[in-house]
């Protein structure tokens, strides 16, 4: 009896939990201002066939960004990135940047929604290069274009899960690129 009445009692607060989400995901009076951290994965590689060299390596990085959304569709975001050192044999590399990127999102239910965004992100990068005599350092910077694809799931109408995936493809005579997929947990206000 007491077994089955929790059952029942569990199934009632996940089934009014997640009508109290799908309740307000979808309700936009004015713009909502969220807020999220992630985590991940990138790869980051390039080939030099001018000096005859080519760099690929993976490491984590970590992100921190604030957004306004307008209506369900249309999203506004500013995030900073740090991207963990990446190393080769005789080459380092340690990466960041601030990012500002518009997102169109489809919701599919009123808690699962996937989208598409891409902006402009502005990176420095610190280098190092090996050499037999000692080492030589570098610091560069600039600005390029990104793009990326997500899936977003609402655990309430406050808090939300990202599983996203971004491209970008630096511009420099090495052509760097960076592959980058990720988990954030954000909360709107």
């Amino acid at each position: 009896m007491i077994k089955s009445l929790s059952l029942s009692a569990l199934a009632l607060a996940t089934l009014g939990f997640n009508s109290a989400a799908q309740a307000d995901i979808s309700d936009f009076d004015s713009p909502s201002i969220y807020t999220g951290i992630g985590y991940g994965q990138y790869s980051f590689e390039f080939e030099d066939s001018e000096n005859d060299t080519d760099f690929d390596d993976d490491a984590q990085m970590l992100k921190g960004y604030v957004g306004t959304q307008f209506n369900e569709y249309l999203s506004v975001e500013l995030a900073y990135q740090n991207f963990d050192e990446v190393s080769d044999i005789d080459s380092k590399a340690e990466i960041d940047g601030v990012s500002l990127a518009t997102r169109l999102g489809i919701p599919l239910t009123e808690s699962f929604s996937v989208y598409a965004k891409g902006g402009w992100l502005e990176w420095d990068a610190d280098i190092k290069q090996e050499l037999p005599v000692g080492s030589v350092s570098t610091s560069q910077d600039g600005g390029d274009a990104f793009y990326g694809a997500g899936l977003e799931f609402a655990f309430s109408s406050n808090v939300q899960m990202r599983l996203e995936y971004e491209r970008y493809k630096l511009d420099d005579d090495i052509d760097p690129d960076m592959d980058v997929a990720s988990v954030s947990l954000q909360y709107m206000f």
